[in-house]
């Protein structure tokens, strides 16, 4: 079986239709899948062939190829199970153990791609990951990624579809894609070792599990769950899997945005206000009125840093009317007040 990576470009079938466009344009998908199988041992199956097969199942749509439909008819055609993942500890895992895996690349760090990329893991060597890539074109490499052409960011990179790259860069390139891994097994493969396999055995308890959301990076999350996930990060509470990823199920930031919509979340993270800017609204009249007075004077560098408790109580004396017959500066105290100042 030849191992040479299977590209989705050659003049023979890269203007082939694939849905809505052509193999050479849109086929990363298939060639992806293909690659896998080929350097696991599975398969060997061409470009075209397995396009087409795509087509035939329901995977191609317009923008691109759904994976997980390609993979759910396609390990049953060709007898393999698949797991789904954006953890870079589980992709590792799984390539230590001599199988492979297919890459959802995205344009958040443009490694691959501008816009979205499927590529294949076939193996390591040393520490680096061994990447075919399906789609090579005259200055891939050239393009700009942070200042930096993008063969900079690889330990090797050329025309041959071959790629050589740290796990900290492909976290980077599948950053915004969930799941960014399949990980592709045999069908031999024992069940111990891939309880979140999906088969066609498959229960629908199973199914439900295997869906859950992993959200690799802070960007990631969405907005109705970010805030309470940006006070665990601020507090300390939770500080991720390491490259810099949180890697944070969607059930556990529901579970913190309720906390958090409780006010639980504040309880343990005291709140400051750091200048009367950031002072809400209900509470800034009694502040203002307190640092006119020159009562308070804040902590230096122009910060007040106060605490939400003290604005809660200069807001109660001002709605009693208590700051109104207080008169710092002079002393002068109204005599139902007595010497508070």
């Amino acid at each position: 079986m030849s191992k040479a990576v299977r590209m989705q470009s050659p003049a023979s079938y890269s203007g082939q239709k694939y849905g809505s466009g052509t193999i050479g344009s849109s086929g990363c998908g298939p060639a992806a899948l293909v690659n896998a199988l080929l350097f696991a041992g599975i398969a060997d199956v061409s470009v075209p062939t397995m396009c087409n097969y795509a087509v035939s199942v329901g995977a191609r749509v317009d923008g691109g190829t759904v994976m997980v439909t390609l993979l759910d008819a396609a390990s049953k055609k060709y007898g393999f199970t698949y797991v789904k993942t954006s953890l870079n500890a589980d992709l590792l895992a799984h390539l230590k153990k001599g199988y492979t895996a297919i890459l959802y690349n995205g344009n958040i760090y443009p490694f691959f791609t501008t816009g979205g990329h499927y590529t294949t893991a076939t193996g390591l060597s040393g520490s680096n990951i061994v990447v075919a890539d399906p789609l090579y074109y005259t200055n891939k490499w050239s393009v700009l990624v942070n200042g930096k052409a993008r063969r900079k960011w690889f330990a090797k990179c050329g025309t041959d579809g071959i790629v050589h790259a740290s796990i900290d860069v492909i976290g980077k390139s599948t950053q915004g894609k969930n799941p960014s891994y399949f990980l592709i097994y045999p069908k031999t493969t024992p069940t111990d070792t891939t309880k979140n396999t999906v088969t066609s055995e498959t229960t629908t308890e199973k199914e439900e599990e295997d869906n859950m959301k992993y959200y690799k990076n802070l960007t990631d999350i969405p907005s109705y769950y970010k805030n309470a996930i940006q006070k665990l990060v601020d507090s300390g509470a939770m500080a991720g899997t390491g490259n810099g990823e949180l890697n944070v199920s969607e059930d556990l930031c529901r579970m913190a945005t309720v906390l958090n919509n409780a006010g639980i979340l504040d309880l343990t993270t005291p709140v400051v206000y750091k200048t009367i800017d950031d002072v809400p609204t209900y509470y800034r009249n009694a502040v203002q009125k307190m640092i006119d007075r020159g009562a308070i004077s804040g902590t230096g560098n122009g910060e007040l840093n106060l605490g939400a408790d003290i604005c809660r109580a200069l807001t109660i004396l001002d709605n009693a009317g208590l700051l109104e017959v207080c008169t710092c500066g002079s002393a002068t105290m109204s005599k139902e007040v007595g010497s508070v100042c």
